[in-house]
């Protein structure tokens, strides 16, 4: 079993803000990532006037990493935070990919960076900003090493081939990254200001970016002028109404409810591009909204069952019409979880049996050919984890999945017409689906999917029961389109002079149509925002 460096006191912090809240149906955000929305201006409003050298809107990773680099390059510099919390997305994340770090490097883990390039730029059609992907690729070695210095440690693993590096303790990383901002952006003279909201872009007559307008909590407007203006404001992935228009899917909120583009929209208001790869989305594992209320009744290990079943590959993956659309193989792996369930639709059916549950009972995940652990965050099982093996029997198994069914996240029925009818699956494409993979078993043959026929465990009668699972989607990508000094282009692909933009809002231009990365968002959080502040400080400064 593989221990993951993780402090233990940690785990009720991440259990209650991303295991709990994501796995609900409609979650979106916990409520200690949110404050009030800032009250609205009226005529009455306290207004204030500020100057800085470089204004940083979104106190994210990238947010707090441009702030940061950019006051070590001489910078005043103010940073705003629409929430009272310091660290956004990153306070969520569990590790980022910092290609060749020293410690990396100590580890035996040496990446062919141009090999890299080239099969990052063919992976995604070769509709990628290859310039921008260099920037990222061949400077996230030195982001861990910057980080390390600041004061924000990450422990390095290999992770199936990735280099990733696990970020500091759940409950660390707010004070770690206020300590950065202490030690560089308000020792040179600059601010933090958490509840407060950029609303719009200041311009002056030629359409360079001259600062920001924000509004405090308690209704003031700020008006900050500047040299230059970072945009770290996180994407729109918590307006699922934008979501579904640009994706064109309902995934469930798994990321900040606070992100809902404004950074995007006051860039577009002032003539940005919008891409045309604008629906991106971080679709990024697979969660059931069973799992909350199972805890209520159950142990957290029990609780999990229905999410397990849906992250083995033995079991046949359903679309909501009874069809089957995918090798189940693609569970082992999470982007190809995410990636080929959204584009079938925002929920599927995982569908087991009786006798599949009485030898899940009896013997654990091993008696399905598991070739190796489901691939959960480790967020989903840290605090059962001596119970997270191959050989360990589903107790109680069988009552968990009733329960399920009453609880209205699962259906069940005595015979394949009895679960069609209670899931509103068509009845001819659900038998006809059952009987090609029945069939499959038997040969070890699967005519539709080629699965691998050590996978391809028959069903046998009834019961049956489908967990009704859901995609989760961690964030947008993209919606700003930027060069390879994060500067944001016009829709001419000009740049906007004063204009910068680092974090998800611009990673869009490293992806073709889905977010494929694996640990890269993070990865290209710190290392963007550092890059993107030492150049809007270099132009605020004239260097």
């Amino acid at each position: 079993m593989r221990k993951w460096p993780i402090a233990r006191n940690a785990i009720s912090i991440i259990l209650s803000i991303l295991l709990v809240l994501t796995m609900t149906a409609g979650c979106s955000q916990p409520a200690s990532q949110d404050s009030p929305p800032p009250a609205q201006d009226s005529p009455s409003a306290a207004s204030e006037q500020l100057e800085a050298d470089v204004v940083v809107v979104g106190a994210g990773a990238s947010g707090v990493s441009a702030a940061v680099a950019a006051a070590d390059k001489g910078a005043k510099v103010i940073l705003l935070e629409k929430t009272g919390i310091i660290g956004g997305a990153s306070n969520l994340s569990w590790a980022g990919k910092f290609l060749n770090s020293t410690v990396a490097v100590e580890n035996g883990m040496v990446t062919d960076l141009e090999q890299y390039i080239d099969d990052w730029i063919v992976f995604n059609h070769w509709r990628v900003d290859a310039a921008v992907l260099r920037q990222y690729v061949t400077n996230s070695g030195e982001t861990y090493t910057w980080l390390t210095e600041k004061g924000y440690p990450t422990n390095f693993f290999n992770f199936g081939g990735n280099p990733m590096h696990l970020l500091p303790d759940y409950g660390e990383r707010p004070g770690l990254l206020k300590k950065m901002l202490a030690d560089s952006v308000e020792k040179n003279g600059g601010q933090v200001l958490t509840e407060t909201t950029g609303t719009k872009l200041l311009t002056n007559d030629q359409g360079e970016v001259t600062g920001v307008l924000a509004t405090k909590k308690d209704g003031t407007t700020l008006e900050i002028r500047a040299k230059a203006v970072v945009l770290a404001t996180g994407g729109y992935g918590g307006d699922r109404e934008m979501v579904k228009e640009v994706a064109g899917y309902d995934p469930v909120p798994g990321g900040l409810s606070q992100n809902i583009g404004e950074g995007e929209k006051m860039a577009w208001e002032i003539g940005a591009e919008k891409p045309i790869n604008l629906g991106i989305q971080m679709y990024h594992q697979t969660v059931t909204p069973s799992t909350s209320k199972l805890k209520e009744e159950y142990s957290p290990d029990k609780a999990s069952y229905p999410l397990m079943l849906s992250y083995l590959p033995s079991f046949m993956n359903l679309s909501a019409n009874g069809a089957r659309f995918r090798d189940e193989s693609a569970v082992l792996v999470p982007n190809a979880a995410a990636n080929t369930a959204i584009y079938q639709g925002s929920i599927f059916y995982t569908l087991v049996s009786k006798s599949q549950i009485e030898t899940l009972m009896k013997e654990g995940m091993q008696a399905f050919n598991t070739p190796r652990l489901p691939a959960m965050p480790p967020e989903f099982y840290l605090d059962w984890q001596d119970k997270f093996t191959l050989d360990n029997p589903w107790e109680d198994l069988d009552k968990v999945l009733d329960s399920m069914v009453a609880n209205g996240h699962g259906y069940k029925g005595e015979t394949l017409e009895e679960l069609a009818a209670n899931a509103g699956m068509d009845l001819a494409t659900l038998t006809e689906t059952f009987n090609n993979y029945e069939k499959a078993c038997q040969t070890g043959k699967d005519e539709d999917f080629g699965k691998d026929a050590s996978l391809l465990i028959p069903y046998g009668e009834g019961p049956y029961y489908v967990v009704i699972a859901e995609i989760n989607n961690l964030g947008s990508v993209g919606g700003l389109t930027i060069n390879k000094k994060f500067q944001v282009l016009n829709e001419q692909k000009v740049p906007i002079k004063g204009l910068y933009a680092v974090g998800l809002i611009s990673q869009g231009v490293l992806f073709s149509d889905a977010y494929v990365g694996d640990g890269d968002g993070i990865g290209f959080a710190f290392t963007s925002g550092r890059l993107g502040g030492e150049f809007a400080a270099g132009e605020a400064l004239g260097n």
